[in-house]
């Protein structure tokens, strides 16, 4: 386009009708030379087409005019070739196989030469090519006629008519005006351009951008020299063409595609023609990059908050800073403001967040505020801090929030410092807790806790030797009283007050002090590719400091030993086979292994009653428990033991190593009594555990097919049935569209721990007992059903329901789905389970994004294992 003028003054009509020519830039003018044919010129392809062939760089004929305007008159009505729309059924399989299945065709980019140019437009010849030329040598204007084509790199422009003023600089184009950049298509009647910048307007607009699979209209179109579009009158949408289900009509807009986004004023929104929304300002996607702007709004309705109104938005500050707000109406409660910042530096990250309420349903003021940071990354040296606070432990309860801070039973307030050396590591940290419900004991903070851990080699030995060192000072504020809610102090089913927590705590539960633990350990690993063996010993040394929140509870905390230690060694030898062969599952080839495993564990007996428990558990029992050195976590405890553990586990491997089916099955043998254990309520231990055997244990995992996964895992006890438990999941995924999801799990809870009464509960009735169907199925290429059901056998009760429909075009997304679920409301009542309701609607234009109903796609992730991988991989 830039060379039309000088190269209609340097060629004659007659050559320039017969031939092609190529001009470069040299110094302040153009250098124009015949393209030579090469033979004689093959016929073009009659415009438009549904399915465009590849051009090359060789010239190319032209079609007779009048055979083209034929097969334009020809053309049906719904034939939208002229935008690049080619329908499904003229696609390849691949093509057809990148869409959706709802779609009905893409919009596919012609192959043309220089398409995929990147040259800088100054170092490109321009092509040229027309039916005639002339020139009028008065007015210094060139003039080509007859299906025009004018090409420089990837821009490209075909019009009826061409026309260039020298003098000023500047061409027109007029009849069937067609312009093509990289991924964008443009028609219209007229086009003017100036030569010297490629400045372009045209009038009576379509487009197309590809990528986006977006079109519009516009009565006027201009194309500013930074590539940036401008249209007046023009409207935007995602819909198929011929079909408007929603459509972006503005008097200005702005379509940035180096940027990502489109600008546009005083925009109506219209579903169907009809207008339903208008904005005086709007900022809408073209890909998946980040602008300021309004975010999706959000509506819901519950019981206790009534209808919330969110809507969102965004703040795009810099590229390593940006912000979002989260303003939110409640009906039953205020006005909520939400807030957090966001920053991404090469060594360091994080965001603050905050929130505020004037809560007129109690007439209090609710808060939230909060700093997540990650420092150090690239350096020895890192820094994390955690710290969140509330107003009231009733706050998530009460209140939903948009910020990624929520937790059951408390919040995080964590500082740490960290040092990375060769093999070794230290660590400073601070760690305290706020409490989000009122059900549960008051956690040990620990201010400080410093650690050094690390393990290296001995020479040439073949031994490692390995170190955990810690020290920190535990302490906790008690509360004392009973338990208030909204109507004051809760009672129980028999009328009795319900005390707090903390206040059914004794002894040495109520101790506070100062720790010291180290642990040395010395291993000589060995393995080559059929066996390994592993002997290990390790010492575990804790000194402790400590006071008491004494009171008359009938302990004696004048008597109680304020400085118990103990060491105590620990010895194990671990070791294992690997055995394989060739095999073949249903005409698969596959290997198959044989792991035996066998673990020896040995550790004296020690009275450690004298010690409190301040981060000490008993670990879950699991097949991979079988192989662990000690069976409580923490470093308050070290448990006695002289045991083989045996366990099993066979694989089914493919060629590539794909796991395909994974067996485990083991038990541990007992050669004496479990002596130490768990403090409790009262202060003091439980007899120990004579059993001379472990509960079996078991995990299955096969992988049927690339759509079938099953995975379960079973403990057994012949002797003891309260300890059973298991699960058996099954997912089946055969493609993203398509979930279906059932489960089952059950567990005898013969030791809960009840937070209200500060003791464990040994009930061999109490028992989880649960199955779980989630799926996403489609009923056809549009509409699909969506449904959950959790259900309690225990207590013949739907935890959780909900079903609905999705529907879903090219375009635009409708889902609406109806729950039922069990709300534990603690404020009301510490010991009732109430049950809600709740219709949720979510509303998707492809382009803009949800219109309304994101708790539906948090609903629906946290629900329904594999539906982010759904919505991901979505077309």
């Amino acid at each position: 386009m830039l060379l039309a003028s000088s190269l209609l003054l340097a060629q004659p009509i007659s050559a320039f009708a017969a031939n092609q020519v190529q001009c470069r830039a040299s110094g302040t003018s153009w250098s124009c030379e015949p393209v030579q044919a090469r033979g004689e010129l093959p016929p073009r392809p009659p415009q438009p087409r549904p399915l465009p062939t590849p051009v090359s760089d060789a010239p190319v004929g032209i079609a007779a005019p009048a055979a083209a305007a034929a097969a334009t008159q020809a053309a049906p009505r719904n034939d939208f070739s002229r935008l690049d729309w080619v329908p499904r059924e003229q696609l390849t399989a691949e093509q057809q196989a990148a869409i959706a299945p709802y779609c009905g065709g893409t919009y596919v980019e012609p192959e043309r030469s220089g398409r995929d140019d990147e040259t800088p437009f100054d170092e490109l010849p321009v092509y040229a090519s027309a039916d005639s030329s002339r020139f009028e040598q008065g007015s210094q204007t060139g003039v080509l006629e007859g299906d025009v084509l004018l090409r420089q790199g990837r821009l490209q422009a075909r019009s009826d008519q061409a026309s260039f003023d020298q003098a000023n600089s500047s061409a027109r184009l007029e009849g069937n005006v067609q312009l093509r950049d990289q991924g964008v298509l443009v028609l219209g009647d007229t086009a003017s351009m100036r030569i010297d910048n490629g400045e372009t307007r045209i009038d009576n607009v379509e487009y197309v951008v590809h990528a986006a699979r977006a079109r519009g209209t516009a009565d006027k179109l201009m194309r500013r020299d930074d590539a940036v579009i401008v249209m007046t009158d023009g409207s935007y949408t995602t819909c198929e063409p011929g079909e408007n289900t929603w459509s972006l009509h503005s008097k200005d807009i702005e379509l940035d595609r180096e940027k990502g986004w489109g600008e546009a004023k005083h925009v109506t929104l219209k579903v169907k023609d009809v207008p339903v929304f208008y904005s005086p300002y709007l900022y809408f996607p073209l890909d998946d990059r980040r602008q300021t702007g309004l975010l999706t709004p959000s509506i819901s309705h519950s019981t206790d908050n009534g209808t919330e109104i969110e809507t969102p938005y965004y703040i795009n500050i810099a590229p390593d800073y940006d912000a979002t707000l989260y303003p939110r109406y409640l009906s039953e409660r205020g006005m909520q403001l939400e807030g957090e910042f966001r920053y991404l530096k090469p060594d360091n990250e994080g965001k603050l967040s905050a929130a505020y309420l004037n809560d007129t349903k109690y007439d209090e003021n609710r808060w939230l505020y909060g700093w997540q940071h990650k420092g150090g990354l690239s350096s020895r040296w890192s820094t994390e801090v955690d710290y969140t606070d509330i107003s009231d432990p009733f706050y998530f309860q009460d209140l939903n929030s948009a910020l990624d801070v929520r937790s059951d039973t408390y919040v995080d307030q964590r500082a740490a410092a960290t040092y990375r050396g060769d093999g070794w590591r230290f660590q400073a940290a601070v760690h305290d807790y706020e409490l989000a419900t009122i059900t549960s004991l008051t956690p040990y903070e620990r201010l400080p806790q410093l650690r050094l851990d690390g393990a290296d080699w001995l020479g040439d030995s073949g031994l490692r030797f390995g170190y955990k060192a810690e020290y920190t000072y535990f302490d906790r504020d008690l509360d004392s009283g009973f338990i208030t809610g909204q109507d004051g102090v809760q009672f129980d089913s028999q009328g009795n007050p319900i005390l707090t927590p903390d206040e059914n705590l004794i002894g040495l539960q109520r101790a506070t002090g100062h720790r010291v633990s180290v642990s040395p350990s010395l291993s000589y690993p060995w393995r080559n590719n059929w066996a390994f063996v592993t002997p290990s010993v390790r010492t575990q040394t804790t000194y402790y400091d400590l006071d008491f929140d004494a009171r008359a509870d009938g302990f004696d905390y004048g008597d109680a030993n304020t400085t118990p230690s103990s060491t105590i060694p620990v010895a194990s030898l671990d070791g294992g086979l690997y055995f394989d062969r060739q095999t073949s599952w249903f005409g698969n080839s596959l290997r198959q292994t044989l792991e035996p495993r066998a673990f020896y564990l040995y550790a004296p007996y020690e009275n450690q009653d004298d010690q409190p428990l301040f981060d000490t558990n008993e670990n879950t029992f699991s097949y991979n428990s079988l192989f662990r050195d000690d069976r409580f976590s923490g470093n308050d405890r070290v448990g006695d033991a002289n045991q083989l553990s045996l366990g099993v586990t066979s694989r089914a491997l493919e060629s590539d190593g794909t796991e395909r089916a994974r067996g485990s099955f083991g038990q541990v043998f007992y050669f004496r009594d479990r002596e130490v254990q768990l403090l409790e309520a009262d202060g003091t231990a439980p007899e120990a555990d004579t059993s001379s055997s472990s509960a079996y244990a078991a995990e299955v995992m096969y992988q049927v097919s690339d759509a079938w996964r099953l995975n379960a895992d079973v403990l057994w006890d012949p002797d003891d049935s309260g300890s059973d438990a298991g699960s058996v999941m099954a997912n089946y995924q055969p493609e993203p569209r398509k979930i279906l999801n059932m489960g089952y799990r059950y567990r005898n809870n013969i030791n809960t721990f009840n937070a209200l009464t500060g003791t464990f509960d040994r009930d061999v009735d109490q028992r989880i007992d649960q199955s779980d169907l989630s799926f996403m199925w489609p009923l056809n290429p549009q509409w699909s059903l969506i449904g959950r059901w959790q259900h309690d056998f225990a207590e013949d009760r739907t935890l959780e329901a909900f079903g609905g429909l999705e529907y879903d075009s090219c375009c635009w997304k409708l889902r609406v789905v109806n729950r039922y679920w069990v709300d534990y409301n603690e404020f009301e009542s510490v010991a009732q389970d109430e049950t809600n309701r709740g219709i949720f609607l979510q509303i998707v234009l492809k382009g803009l994004g949800s219109v309304t109903g994101n708790d539906v796609d948090s609903l629906l992730d946290d629900g329904i294992p594999g539906y982010r991988e759904r919505e991901d991989n979505a077309l």
